[in-house]
């Protein structure tokens, strides 16, 4: 690890940690949900400079990290908690617990301990009687380990088909007379194996079926190499062409639905993104489609179901992560809204969309000089009516 990488890693930890000064008091749902996914993006930062790669996220930036020891185990785990709760946080429709935010603070602290070398320093705790779905923890007193019972003493051993263990009585009364007895079978009660002669031993049917075997499986490991190359050849044909049919088949029916969304065939588009979804499970596009759909119909629910989905599946991807911004702009979450444009506009800093709506935003949180600005770079576009002052009869800008 370079100094002007740790320092810079240092630089970028620092300027979330306003965020974290937040996790010091109590906060709602919410609020909580927006630290974890700011405080996310200010560790991850960091991270890829360690690291000294921008293209890595998530889990790949995790695994990076530990493979060139810049991070212990113990903050490899930590940070990967930390991920999990940015993770479910990023859902609109989860409301994080007490254990997301301290797996998100335990993240930072390993991180920083990371960086520094430092031990991380315990968060105090307020006193603050609110109630909220977060509030940070309290120290428990280490409790005292008692040591597991001993286990219990063994029995005797339990008969052997040969023949019965016999305690002597003078064993049983703590005198030991001598060793124990083993009592024989009976003569006669083993039944000899017939191998044709008449002797007693392992049969020479039962040796012809093992051997016979044994070449039988032989018979297969001893193809030649090509014979395997050939088969190896044959399986990739088959896996390749599968896969092509499968995207060319999701890539033809976005196709198709996006024309019939711009036609007006609203319910054919549905189905055509429908059966892109099923033909591609993990593309994020399709669930973009119908979430748009489902804004513009007015159902915001389904819209944050799908656009969740896309999310999940490409986190960064800057039109889902606009158009969820539209769903919480028209759910008059601002705030939340304003975080989701500015990711977008990150991920994509030519969308003027992104940058305009960003703008509207901006104004309805009363930051007007902010949103000036930002409708004023995204030019002509339905975000100018935000310019308008807002009264109970001016309706939001169209989505």
């Amino acid at each position: 690890m370079s100094p002007q990488n740790s320092q810079a890693a240092i630089a970028s930890l620092n300027g979330v940690r306003p965020v974290l000064a937040h996790f010091n008091t109590p906060r709602s749902a919410e609020d909580l949900a927006a630290d974890i996914i700011d405080l996310w993006a200010g560790a991850e930062s960091a991270l890829q400079t360690l690291v000294g790669n921008s293209s890595l996220t998530g889990q790949q930036l995790i695994r990076a990290a530990r493979q060139a020891e810049l991070i212990t185990l113990d903050q490899a785990h930590a940070l990967l908690e930390f991920l999990a709760a940015r993770d479910r946080a990023n859902r609109t429709s989860y409301k994080p617990t007490q254990a997301d935010g301290d797996a998100a603070v335990d993240g930072f602290k390993a991180l920083e301990s990371a960086l520094t070398g430092a031990t991380p320093v315990q968060r105090p705790t307020p006193t603050s009687p609110v109630q909220a779905a977060y509030t940070p923890r309290q120290q428990r007193p280490a409790q005292p380990t008692t040591p597991p019972p001993p286990p219990p003493v063994s029995p005797y051993a339990p008969p052997s088909a040969g023949g019965r263990y016999r305690q002597p009585a003078g064993y049983a009364g703590g005198r030991f007379s001598g060793p124990p007895t083993i009592e024989q079978p009976p003569p006669g009660s083993i039944p000899p194996v017939p191998n044709g002669g008449g002797a007693v031993g392992v049969g020479r049917t039962a040796v012809q079926h093992a051997l016979a075997a044994a070449e039988t499986r032989g018979g297969l490991l001893g193809l030649s190499m090509s014979v395997w190359m050939v088969i190896a050849v044959v399986l990739v044909l088959i896996v390749g062409g599968y896969l092509i049919f499968a995207r060319g088949s999701s890539s033809s029916s976005l196709t198709a639905g996006i024309d019939a969304m711009q036609n007006g065939q609203r319910e054919r588009a549905r189905g055509e993104f429908a059966k892109a979804v099923k033909d591609d499970p993990n593309a994020a596009t399709p669930h973009v489609f119908l979430a748009r759909l489902a804004r513009e119909e007015g159902d915001l629910a389904t819209a944050r179901a799908q656009l969740d989905t896309a999310l999940r599946l490409e986190p960064k991807n800057a039109i889902a992560l606009r158009e969820m911004g539209l769903v919480l702009f028209s759910s008059k979450q601002y705030d939340l809204a304003r975080r989701f444009f500015v990711r977008a506009v990150q991920g994509n800093p030519q969308d003027r969309a992104s940058q305009g709506y960003l703008g509207c935003t901006l104004m309805r949180l009363n930051r007007v000089q902010e949103g000036t600005k930002f409708i004023g770079n995204a030019g002509t576009g339905p975000w100018q009516a935000c310019l308008q002052p807002l009264t109970t009869t001016t309706a939001p800008p169209p989505l």
